[in-house]
């Protein structure tokens, strides 16, 4: 089971080549090792797009188990996304849309989950009623009555 992520909710990534942006909605892992996002994808103008492949039965505001190894973490990207030349690995540059300036891996680590006990304050009636029931008392609608009647003189 995987315990640290690279990108974490919240992040803006950037899809590398089409430099098409989206925000994490959330980070989850999918097969062993492979980490997969849930997506918020925005138009070069800053809209939300919603989901933009085949629904199916879906949501529709995000698109789900987009594979993270697609993606790179930027910063909050300034819209329209514009045209800026880049480098491109090889003494040159190239023209293509830029998102922003890559981000490092986040190394973010989910939230421990929270015990979910729930403590029940002790009620001195109900356990008088079940050792009433345990003695042999057979008259359920009597005692219900006598329990409550009790319970509403308290109040």
């Amino acid at each position: 089971m995987m315990e640290v992520f690279p990108f974490k909710p919240g992040d803006w990534v950037a899809e590398p080549g089409t430099e098409r942006v989206a925000k994490v909605k959330s980070v989850y892992e999918g097969a062993p090792g492979e980490v997969l996002l849930d997506l918020v994808i925005f138009s070069d103008k800053g809209d939300k797009l919603g989901r933009t492949s085949p629904i199916c039965g879906g949501p529709r505001t995000f698109e789900p188990a987009c594979s993270a190894q697609w993606w790179e973490r930027i910063e909050e990207p300034r819209f329209p996304i514009q045209m800026k030349w880049v480098p491109n690995g090889k003494g040159g540059s190239t023209l293509q849309r830029w998102a922003g300036k890559r981000l490092p891996p986040a190394n973010w680590r989910k939230p421990a989950r929270r015990a979910g006990i729930i403590l029940i304050p002790p009620d001195d009636e109900f356990r008088k009623a079940l050792e009433t029931i345990a003695a042999g008392h057979n008259d359920a609608r009597a005692l219900a009555a006598e329990v409550l009647a009790r319970r509403a003189s308290r109040r």
